[in-house]
């Protein structure tokens, strides 16, 4: 997939977008948008097993903190991270304190942001070196600079999940699971996901 980066102001400018500017910024279409290290980068529509995969594990997660009697609040994009002064993530899944959310409804933003790290944050793959760069490297680095508990990354062409989970508030421990194993998560420490089951539904 193919990825479009622009820049604040006319033609033949330069000047990045300040994350204020990134608040304010409306393209006049319906597309996701991140903020990276200043650039406005258009997020390419996901493709039909990307976006089934994203409703089923949303549905799971959904179900299982409902079942657990808690209160944090699980999205399926529209939600977006600040993890630098000139960079914002919208990851496919977010999983964030119920409280969080409250003062964001009650703040009215223009945009769903969170500054305070995320319980849970959920990555696809799309196709491309490029995506897979960013999702195993670049937001391993960002996710666990800001405190995020727990990282996943599933890949649908290598048919994996690789967690990532922050040890002593600091570094990244990162487990890989395939075929039939169970998906092993801190936060759903009672949820039995196996990794194929990801990938069988389309």
């Amino acid at each position: 997939m193919t990825q479009t980066t622009m820049r604040q102001g006319h033609a033949g400018a330069n000047r990045k977008f300040t994350f204020a500017d990134y608040l304010d910024y409306n393209d006049g279409i319906d597309f996701r948008h991140e903020l990276e290290n200043g650039d406005i980068v258009i997020m390419p529509t996901a493709s039909p097993l990307h976006a089934e995969i994203i409703r089923l594990l949303f549905l799971l997660m959904n179900q299982e903190i409902v079942r657990l009697g808690r209160k944090d609040k699980v999205f399926a994009t529209g939600v977006g991270i600040r993890t630098g002064i000139r960079t914002s993530r919208e990851p496919d899944i977010c999983i964030i304190h119920a409280e969080d959310w409250e003062a964001l409804r009650k703040q009215n933003p223009k945009s769903a942001i969170v500054e305070r790290p995320p319980l849970l944050v959920v990555e696809v793959v799309s196709p491309g070196e490029d995506n897979r760069e960013k999702d195993y490297k670049l937001k391993v680095r960002e996710y666990q600079e800001l405190g995020i508990s727990e990282y996943w990354v599933v890949d649908p062409e290598d048919e994996k999940v690789t967690v990532f989970t922050l040890q002593n508030r600091s570094n990244y421990l990162a487990s890989e699971f395939k075929g039939i194993d169970i998906i092993k998560s801190q936060y759903f420490s009672e949820l039995e996901l196996i990794v194929d089951h990801l990938f069988i539904t389309f």
